[in-house]
């Protein structure tokens, strides 16, 4: 090996080592410097890869329900205050129709009080002028009759008194018809006053049946448009939770598939590590508080399911370079529609357990299956491939193909 070659091997070791030793102390980092995706780090829906569509469509439906269960509410008051409009417009009608009733009655009274008035006047108008003709002494045939008549005088007598009080009773009766029509015609005057009254409170009942009548169909109306969105809106959120669901089944496919090829001893570094606590075996990819969305479950705020996220995600600026995190076999680097472009470590048994690392999302790669990689020695350029929406970097370490906290491994 000639002295240029051994330089320039030298020289690489030296950056991998300072890249090590910078990984290792949390400082130094490109991922973390001015150049931070800030629009990234700070969307953990994006990095925690949650379907923005499904958020929305979740959000509008809940939104629109809230507005169904509104307009549900205006419809019911809509409609209550209908129907004590409607009550009260057909209490007027019956005030309205009795007043009526009443008022007709009272012309009646008051006409047949003027037609007995008429007949009375007419019967004193005929005793006046028999008073009249026979200068004052009444009926002369009868006063004739009396004088010369051979019975008793007394009878006679008896009967001019009959007659006497008939006159007598004609002028009363006209006097009380008379004073009854005076009574009828204030009583019709009251009467009227009431239907007019009557009259002006079922005009504003019917105004306000007819106001309330529009505003119940105006609700109606309006409850069955919200309703129609709703019933899209239901729609649109199922088709979403639909694809959130084969998402899901699909990061569930390759949780499995990884699990699979870092288990299997064909693929796994040979090399054995014993150690008195694991804590500091691999170098973190960068500072734990930077972390946005750690390993763990969480709750799926739609779907109502708990999901396992299987790595921690660190907010890396697309085309930030990506060290390996320990020594090993690379024992895939390759794409698919879910890691992206991604690299799975073997870093050997280490305190009895096949352990290994996975690096999601890169940009590109600086490392190919089954080749030998050195801690800090740098396997891609991060990015945003496969199933996200933002740039960053996804680590996961595995124990016999199992996922578990990268926080129990790293320093």
């Amino acid at each position: 090996m000639n002295v240029g070659a051994l330089s320039s091997r030298r020289s690489r070791a030296a950056a991998s080592m300072a890249v090590v030793a910078a990984l290792t102390l949390g400082a130094g980092s490109a991922a973390f410097g001015d150049d931070v995706d800030d629009k990234i780090k700070a969307s953990k829906s994006e990095i925690d890869d949650l379907s923005k569509e499904l958020t929305a469509a979740d959000a509008k439906l809940k939104k629109t329900d809230a507005a169904v269960a509104a307009a549900h509410k205006k419809v019911t008051t809509a409609r209550s205050k209908l129907t004590s409009a409607q009550q009260k417009q057909t209490d007027a009608k019956s005030d309205y129709d009795l007043a009526k009733a009443d008022e007709d009655a009272s012309l009646k009274a008051l006409a047949r009080n003027r037609t007995d008035q008429a007949a009375a006047r007419t019967q004193v108008g005929g005793l006046a002028r028999n008073a009249f003709e026979s200068g004052g002494l009444g009926d002369l045939t009868f006063t004739v009759q009396v004088l010369t008549s051979k019975t008793d005088v007394t009878g006679s007598m008896a009967l001019a008194d009959i007659v006497m009080r008939r006159q007598q009773g004609v002028i009363t009766n006209l006097k009380s018809s008379a004073a009854a029509g005076q009574s009828e015609a204030a009583r019709l005057a009251e009467v009227r006053r009431k239907a007019s009254l009557t009259k002006t409170k079922q005009d504003a009942a019917v105004a306000a049946a007819s106001a309330a009548k529009k505003q119940a169909d105006t609700a109606e109306s309006d409850l069955k448009t919200v309703q129609a969105t709703q019933q899209s809106d239901r729609a649109s959120l199922a088709k979403e939770k639909k694809k959130e669901e084969a998402k899901l089944a699909a990061l569930e496919a390759e949780s499995n598939r990884l699990k699979n090829i870092t288990s299997t001893s064909d693929n796994l570094d040979p090399s054995v590590t014993k150690l008195t606590n694991e804590g500091g075996f691999l170098a973190a990819p960068g500072p734990a508080s930077s972390i946005v969305s750690p390993y763990g479950y969480r709750f799926h705020p739609v779907l109502r399911i708990q999901k396992l996220h299987e790595g921690d995600d660190y907010p890396f600026a697309c085309g930030t370079p990506v060290y390996a995190s320990g020594d090993g076999t690379v024992i895939e680097a390759n794409y698919n529609g879910i890691s992206g472009n991604h690299v799975y470590i073997s870093h050997g048994t280490v305190n009895g357990v096949q352990l290994t690392t996975a690096y999601m999302h890169f940009t590109s790669l600086r490392v190919s299956a089954g080749q030998k990689v050195k801690k800090g020695q740098q396997i891609g350029v991060s990015g945003m491939t496969g199933r996200v929406t933002g740039c960053h970097l996804h680590f996961e370490t595995r124990e016999n193909g199992v996922a578990v906290s990268p926080r129990k491994w790293v320093g």
